[in-house]
């Protein structure tokens, strides 16, 4: 149960998603909810910036408001889609009210688990800064790797954020050559079509291209790779589903 075993089992959730498209609305409904959360907030502060007639420290709470309201809605969402995607995997048929349910039901984890994410993003974000960005994207993705299991744990088992934490380490550490094959597996995947979007939005935001069929094609190209995105992200939790359920499984008292 190794690197290939990951390999594998990171191709069965891409069989998964396909059978379940379903799944993919969750990614697309978060994005329009923090698009929207998002605008709010900014207009709601730049009416206190001018209120203000600049920064002042009453913007800061309306800044830590705003984010981890984001990070929130960004938790949910996830934490819907792990649920609907255990019910997929299973072979049932994956339902969008099932999935809010199961997030409604795990309000507590959720809201503690987006405070957490959030304050570890801001120490990221600071290490990064001092210790050079080389050493701060490895802690990242320290992180990022270690915490792989934190949304399906909060969606399937009866814990809380620091618990679901807890074990997230400890099924990494048990699971690492699997994790690490899958996810290295979807990078690799993700390599060409990233090229492609990265020069894509380079033409595109340099102005190289001055016709408009050219620029509606380069825009066509962008708006795919934002679904490939969308795609990756879906069949990334997953994964974290399928090997958290192939692997330890819930905790036992």
């Amino acid at each position: 149960m190794g690197v290939l075993d990951g390999t594998r089992l990171m191709r069965d959730s891409v069989g998964v998603v396909r059978q379940n498209a379903a799944l993919l609305w969750f990614p697309v409904i978060s994005t329009i909810c923090l698009a929207l959360l998002a605008g709010f907030w900014i207009l709601w502060g730049a009416s206190l910036y001018e209120a203000h007639h600049g920064w002042s420290l009453a913007l800061v709470p309306l800044v830590v408001a705003g984010l981890y309201s984001l990070s929130f809605v960004g938790v949910f969402f996830s934490v819907a889609l792990a649920g609907t995607a255990s019910e997929a995997v299973e072979g049932s048929e994956p339902s969008l009210g099932d999935g809010i349910d199961i997030a409604f039901d795990c309000l507590g984890a959720i809201a503690a688990w987006a405070a957490m994410s959030l304050f570890v993003a801001f120490v990221l974000g600071l290490f990064k800064s001092r210790a050079g960005r080389a050493l701060g994207a490895a802690a990242q993705t320290a992180w990022s790797f270690a915490t792989l299991f934190v949304v399906p744990i909060i969606a399937l088992e009866d814990v809380g954020a620091e618990g679901a934490r807890r074990r997230s380490f400890q099924l990494s550490r048990q699971n690492w050559q699997r994790e690490s094959g899958g996810l290295v597996a979807l990078r690799a995947a993700l390599l060409v079509p990233g090229a492609i979007i990265y020069f894509d939005w380079k033409l595109l935001a340099g102005g190289h291209v001055h016709s408009v069929p050219g620029k509606a094609l380069l825009l066509l190209v962008l708006l795919c790779g934002i679904g490939v995105s969308v795609a990756a992200s879906v069949v990334r939790q997953v994964f974290a589903v399928t090997l958290y359920r192939d692997s330890a499984g819930p905790a036992t008292a």
